[in-house]
């Protein structure tokens, strides 16, 4: 493993359909935030990593943009949508440098926000909100600084929040679901990590 490089570089280099630690299943809030949403509902899923709520949406039809800074995580969404026949908008970009310029029906952005710096997860929170439609939905998933940094990823978190600060950042909408957790797992061929986080499923207001 090259150890210049975070671990999950090599889960998505390996072959075969999303098969790094969530095994392609999407995550329990993005369904639950799916089953709100009309047809044809556009959707952007920022630092989607190798995709698996990409491709879950994308199979529920609905309008499906994805990016992320990796790579091999964006060239395994490719591979598996064309294998599936499923179109998926794909860009490979820091997530801080996302262009928004439309607005989406509901953005995901799932275990990524830790990786940068305070200040700039802050300021971008404030623009995927700005580029929600009224009505729309956010699903953020987080770490929180209530367990350490795991020693293969110190220097990696930059950015963890505080007890509580994910759900201050979203007093202006409508919080559907809010889960603190503590987890601890084991990835294929890697490290085991225990980790204390924050769910949230919000919904911006309509004027």
């Amino acid at each position: 493993m090259d150890k210049t490089k975070p671990f999950w570089e090599e889960s998505y280099k390996r072959k075969g359909r999303l098969d790094t630690f969530y095994e392609g299943k999407p995550s329990p809030d993005v369904v639950l935030a799916a089953s709100k949403l009309d047809k044809g509902s556009q959707i952007l899923d920022l630092g989607c990593g190798e995709g698996r709520n990409a491709i879950y949406l994308a199979q529920l039809g609905f309008a499906v943009t994805a990016s992320d800074i990796s790579k091999p995580g964006i060239d395994k969404l490719r591979d598996t949508a064309k294998e599936l026949g499923l179109k998926i908008g794909s860009s490979v970009c820091d997530m801080r440098n996302f262009d928004f310029s439309e607005n989406y029906d509901l953005i995901i952005s799932h275990s990524c926000f830790q990786y940068i710096p305070r200040k700039e997860w802050k300021g971008l929170i404030e623009k995927m909100k700005k580029a929600t439609n009224a009505g729309g939905l956010h699903v953020i998933n987080i770490f929180t600084d209530e367990e350490p940094e795991p020693e293969d990823q110190k220097g990696l978190m930059v950015g963890l929040f505080k007890k509580g600060e994910l759900a201050k950042s979203y007093h202006d909408w409508k919080i559907i679901e809010y889960k603190p957790y503590v987890i601890e797992h084991t990835h294929p061929d890697g490290p085991t990590h225990k980790h204390a986080g924050e769910s949230l499923v919000a919904q911006k207001l309509k004027e």
